[in-house]
């Protein structure tokens, strides 16, 4: 009787030991594409995520951070490098996976009336790259310039989308990385 219930007891333990593994390994998130997280960005943010895309522009002063493009050049994602420390510029056309915590900046309309000032004079209307990279350059990716529509165009594209907000902000989202994950 003693040997049946040990048994018993064992076949439990080894089940559950099993069971709680296979639970963890279906925790860990799938990685989303750059379209997938601005569909998505409302519900995670502050959560650990993991987004795909390819490296547009790498910051050339400290490489602390990256833009990653969508489906189009004009669909990017800002990422810094947070733990990550940096990223190379050997990356610019590559594929990368990158683990962070999502981040969002909200900008409303105060901010996009800045945004339209500093660019009406000629200056960076950038704020919080909620427009991509600064410079001026363009990154041939993928057979395309990334940074094809100019600061004008994308205001207007921010301004249509907080006029039909319920919120009163426009979000826009990045992610602060802790681990670039290795090609398979």
């Amino acid at each position: 009787m003693k040997k049946a219930l040990l048994l018993l007891l064992s076949v439990a333990f080894l089940y559950s030991c099993s069971n709680q593994s296979s639970q963890n390994k279906s925790a860990a998130p799938a990685a989303l594409t750059v379209d997938e997280m601005q569909v998505r960005g409302k519900e995670l943010v502050g959560k650990e995520v993991i987004i795909k895309g390819t490296v547009t522009h790498v910051c050339s002063q400290s490489g602390a951070r990256c833009f990653v493009m969508g489906s189009t050049e004009d669909v990017s994602m800002r990422i810094e490098a947070g733990k990550i420390g940096s990223f190379a510029q050997e990356q610019m056309g590559s594929e990368i996976e990158v683990r962070g915590i999502l981040q969002e900046v909200q900008l409303d309309e105060e901010d996009l009336a800045e945004m339209e000032k500093s660019a009406a004079a000629g200056e960076s209307a950038n704020k919080d790259h909620a427009l991509g990279h600064d410079t001026p350059d363009m990154h041939a990716v993928d057979g395309g310039n990334h940074d094809s529509t100019n600061q004008v165009q994308k205001l207007a594209e921010m301004n249509q989308k907080l006029a039909e907000s319920k919120e009163g902000y426009v979000p826009v989202y990045y992610l602060e990385a802790i681990e670039l994950i290795q090609p398979k």
